[in-house]
């Protein structure tokens, strides 16, 4: 009888450390991209930036770029702290009605009155972690520019 309840211990021991390894191997998948996401944004590699979308050869292909394109011009100002790799911070959220994954920056210019531009990378696990859901980028782009 010990060794059966000894084999169910083991049994959920494992499982459970089946599931942080998973966890951890999504994290560290996500981070790849990221890090590969702003590389391309310095670089202004349109075709790596549009291999690490999902869907990016659909008609909002134009969109995409013209994300890249406003990144790219404003990423000094952007990582002028190079945070941007060491900053990444993978968090949970149910934002669209299913469990996704997000990594989140927001960028506030100091003595400015605009207000802060985020940028959100999400990844939803149907799509697979080594490709960015979505691109949300949010904030008065124009005016965050000027300044």
């Amino acid at each position: 009888m010990k060794i059966i309840k000894l084999f169910y211990v083991l049994v959920i021991l494992f499982g459970f450390s089946n599931c942080i390894d998973q966890k951890q191997k999504d994290d560290e998948q996500i981070k790849n991209v990221v890090s590969n996401f702003w590389k391309a944004v310095k670089e202004n590699d349109e075709t790596a930036y549009l291999s690490l979308i999902e869907d990016s050869e659909s008609e909002y292909k134009l969109a995409m770029l013209n994300q890249l394109h406003y990144l790219n011009r404003n990423y000094n100002k952007l990582n002028h702290q190079n945070s941007l790799l060491n900053k990444v911070e993978i968090k949970e959220t149910n934002e669209s009605g299913t469990p996704q994954k997000v990594v989140g920056y927001e960028f506030i210019k100091q003595n400015s009155t605009v207000e802060p531009l985020s940028v959100r990378l999400f990844f939803y696990k149907s799509v697979g972690y080594n490709k960015i859901f979505n691109v949300q980028i949010l904030g008065n782009l124009p005016e965050w520019e000027k300044q």
